[in-house]
């Protein structure tokens, strides 16, 4: 009886222990889950910039994280919109294409831009034509029309320089890497009149939503080269 009541008491702390252990295992578990979590999110440069000065305290300490997406020989295809602004009083264009883009190094790509215009009078041209049309239909000929030379689609190549990068918060949904950069580049444009060159510089910054999907917002300007006869 005494042998059994010793046999019961053995296994017991043999089972209280492999809890024991296991609750242990757990908890280190669900520490290295939240330490990794931690270093992912947008806070952990001040975690790690804190365990870095506490092992030399003397020192200056800067943590700069790594992109989370690589960009080594990497494509990029999109569609792109863009309005003109500032451009002939007289008209108002919008610009609708593709881009195509081959990423070097997260520094640098080049890329290919194709945009066809989409043009429409504004109420000044249209007052001027207005007021053509109606001298016309009087019998006047003291009137003038608007030389407009409207562009019908364009073609660059470009070379984009990423000189910044950092992550921000979006709505605590997720955590985005942005790029803020610079482009510059050439080509032709084709207007009404025929083709000429072109040249374009401008900058903007792009939002890498995920492994596989990018926004950009982007400013820059461009300048035909046509000659006037």
């Amino acid at each position: 009886m005494k042998t059994a009541t010793q046999n019961v008491r053995s296994l017991a702390a043999i089972g209280l222990a492999l809890i024991a252990a296991a609750a242990l295992t757990l908890l280190a578990s669900g520490a290295h889950a939240q330490v990794s979590k931690d270093l992912e999110s947008l806070g952990s440069n001040r975690d790690v910039n804190k365990r870095a000065a506490r092992l030399e305290s003397r020192s200056r300490v800067a943590i700069v994280q790594n992109r989370t997406v690589k960009r080594n020989w990497r494509p990029e295809i999109g569609i792109q919109y863009a309005p003109v602004a500032y451009g002939d009083s007289y008209l108002q264009t919008q610009n609708v294409g593709l881009n195509a883009d081959l990423h070097f190094t997260p520094k640098f790509s080049v890329g290919v831009r194709y945009s066809k215009a989409y043009n429409n009078l504004t109420n000044e041209g249209k007052a001027q034509y207005d007021r053509a049309q109606d001298a016309d239909n009087s019998g006047s000929t003291d009137y003038s029309i608007p030389d407009v030379d409207v562009p019908q689609e364009t073609i660059l190549g470009v070379v984009n320089w990423y000189m910044m990068y950092g992550k921000i918060n979006f709505f605590d949904a997720s955590v985005i890497q942005f790029d803020i950069y610079s482009l510059a580049g050439g080509g032709q444009v084709q207007l009404k009149s025929g083709p000429t060159s072109t040249w374009t510089a401008g900058g903007g910054i792009g939002f890498w939503l995920n492994q596989h999907m990018t926004s950009r917002l982007r400013l820059k300007t461009w300048r035909s080269l046509k000659k006037i006869a």
